[in-house]
């Protein structure tokens, strides 16, 4: 898990198509369940898993960015049918308690638990994102991930100094006016998860995974 990776997201019906061949270096495809206008079926996936790249299943909380409000009962089913067919899963961090059932089944297969935190408004304090990681990590998490609007330089700062708050490995990003500078910096800094869109936007801040991917080379290649 220290290779930096380029997380390409999939939630419309172009992203679908464009993640059966997508750009050269994104190493994982994000499937956002919940926003696909159509039930992913396990054998849909099962097909885009056997063309190579390592599929990491998420069903969103309506509550948390999701794209429309699911019940638990049936977001745990979703999981649970795809989850053989995915290198991971990703639930809110505030959820896992209420998923432990499915992050045992999911840690005793083998499979990646991303515990992720979504603050569309502002930064958390640095206190609550280390009280976050830590819950999460106690709770099955591999990786904790921390998406949260970064308005001005100042908060771009503070977040990026907070972020070591998060514990190894990590995924940070940025939404909003310096949603796209920070996700550069974020992957400069050890960030092991990076997304970019698929087909359309998805975030505002968000680059396209094309984008990312020739950046990140660049950026990286310097270092």
């Amino acid at each position: 898990m220290k290779k930096i990776r380029v997380v390409g997201t999939v939630h419309c019906a172009r992203g679908w198509r464009a993640a059966a061949r997508p750009p050269s270096g994104v190493d994982l495809l994000e499937i956002r369940v919940d926003a696909l206008p159509w039930p992913v079926s396990p054998g849909e996936l099962a097909r885009l898993a056997a063309r190579g790249l390592p599929l990491l299943v998420t069903v969103r909380d309506f509550a948390e960015g999701g794209a429309r409000p699911l019940p638990h009962e049936l977001r745990h089913q979703l999981y649970q049918e795809l989850l053989p067919y995915a290198w991971g899963i990703d639930i809110e961090a505030a959820n896992l308690d209420r998923f432990s059932d499915l992050v045992a089944a999911a840690g005793s297969a083998g499979k990646t638990i991303v515990a992720s935190f979504h603050d569309f408004d502002g930064l958390p304090s640095r206190r609550k994102l280390a009280g976050i990681a830590r819950t999460a990590r106690e709770r099955g998490a591999d990786i904790v991930k921390v998406a949260a609007h970064v308005s001005d330089r100042r908060a771009l700062a503070a977040f990026l100094a907070a972020a070591d708050a998060l514990g190894e490995p990590f995924a940070a990003m940025g939404m909003g006016p310096l949603g796209k500078v920070s996700r550069l910096a974020f992957a400069a800094a050890g960030s092991i998860l990076n997304y970019g869109w698929l087909g359309s936007p998805q975030v505002p801040g968000q680059l396209s995974a094309k984008a990312l991917a020739g950046m990140l080379r660049g950026l990286l290649d310097q270092q």
